[in-house]
């Protein structure tokens, strides 16, 4: 995501000097597939002191964001953070004490506000389109490979990673935030873990050498992946980091299914799900207004997620559609930029806002601010307490000043 394309995309405007991880041989590893020998550090004071870099990307462990960059900060240094922030509520407030104390900045890589589609309805709502903005749907669908993934691996226990409501969908909550324009004020959820972790009828330790192989529908071989080699080049080795663990592993502790609702601050009311064992993959998102309606809907072919494996049919069904409905004028179906790249095209773009502009240029309004990027934090930090209590509503802005 970043290190390839810092390396050929932005040679007139960035560098990349070294790379640090606490394991050694996954910096050798990255070193060895980049083509490059850039200076590795295992220790992140070690890297700033010895390379004094003007910026910093983290993209580590999601519970270990908020060390770095409280450390990056307390060093002066601009931070650029793969989404989320952090995990928790008090992590926020540790950042934004920091940040108070430092001359740097921090940018988190909220991808969706950069998708042709994401782009084209806050345009679309900021011009009137649909009028005053009264309420929005978001319901995202992952399948049975790309969402099976999030329990193989450290995202499946809630400590590492905050849940899928914060690992996951900090991406939509920013979204809709950003859409809404505005701060989320009180929250209601519920969730649960009802099809992986301990729902399955067997379960191994991971997919290398489990006995129940050829009955199991989430069995996978990281030998037939080329980028699963790649990925280990002996790193597991040392840290034991494995990214084939049993999807029905009993210690799995985060949902798999969720659903939140929440005001904003100015009125805007939000109903959420979150679905990581569906059919197949895609997104809806629905906007109403005093003016009309807005309808976006993805269908994701997923054929590249870990395993390879395609549901029959997702070649016709896979695309998108934005339409707007008037209650008088009826339905106009509305064109989407086709954009190339990950991410329907928003991770070049992402890229792009963030290392080929001069950090002074004026804010174009997309790249994700600190304070932004906690707001998106605090819903999902706000959706588990509310989901740990059954379903009891919790003032979100209240977690800035509270214990959870």
């Amino acid at each position: 995501m970043y290190a390839r394309p810092l390396l050929h995309d932005f040679q007139d405007t960035a560098e990349l000097v070294g790379l640090c991880d606490h394991n050694q041989l996954r910096l050798a590893a990255a070193n060895q597939i980049l083509g490059t020998a850039l200076p590795t550090f295992t220790d992140f004071q070690a890297m700033l002191v010895a390379l004094d870099p003007d910026g910093v990307v983290v993209c580590t462990q999601d519970r270990t964001h908020a060390s770095y960059i409280v450390q990056a900060l307390q060093a002066g240094k601009r931070v650029y953070c793969e989404k989320p922030l952090c995990t928790t509520a008090a992590q926020c407030r540790e950042i934004l004490a920091a940040a108070d104390r430092s001359p740097g900045e921090v940018f988190v890589t909220h991808n969706m506000r950069y998708g042709p589609a994401e782009q084209k309805i806050k345009q679309l709502v900021d011009t009137g389109k649909i009028g005053r903005l009264l309420s929005l749907e978001f319901n995202e669908h992952l399948d049975r490979s790309h969402g099976a993934d999030y329990f193989r691996r450290w995202h499946r226990l809630k400590e590492n990673s905050g849940g899928l409501l914060i690992h996951k969908a900090s991406h939509h909550f920013d979204a809709m935030n950003w859409l809404a324009g505005s701060r989320p004020e009180v929250l209601t959820a519920m969730g649960g873990l009802l099809f992986y972790g301990n729902n399955g009828d067997f379960r191994g330790a991971r997919c290398l050498d489990c006995v129940h192989a050829a009955e199991c529908d989430f069995h996978i071989d990281l030998n037939e992946d080329e980028r699963g080699r790649l990925l280990y080049l002996g790193a597991e080795a040392e840290d034991g980091y494995h990214r084939d663990g049993c999807v029905f592993d009993p210690q799995i502790d985060i949902e798999d299914q969720a659903s939140v609702s929440y005001a904003y601050e100015n009125g805007v009311r939000v109903n959420y799900s979150l679905l990581a064992y569906a059919a197949y993959e895609g997104i809806s998102l629905v906007l109403e207004g005093t003016e009309g309606r807005l309808e976006y809907r993805s269908v994701v072919n997923t054929g590249w997620a870990v395993g390879n494996r395609m549901v029959p049919g997702m070649d016709e069904m896979a695309g998108e559609s934005l339409k707007y409905f008037h209650p008088r004028k009826g339905e106009e179906v509305l064109q989407v930029p086709r954009l190339e790249g990950s991410h329907g095209g928003s991770d070049p773009a992402l890229r792009a806002d963030f290392f080929a502009r001069p950090w002074d240029a004026d804010d174009q309004g997309r790249m994700a601010t600190l304070h932004e990027a906690v707001q998106a934090v605090l819903v999902g930090a706000a959706a588990n307490a509310s989901i740990a209590e059954g379903g009891q509503p919790v003032r979100v802005q209240e977690l800035l000043v509270g214990d959870i």
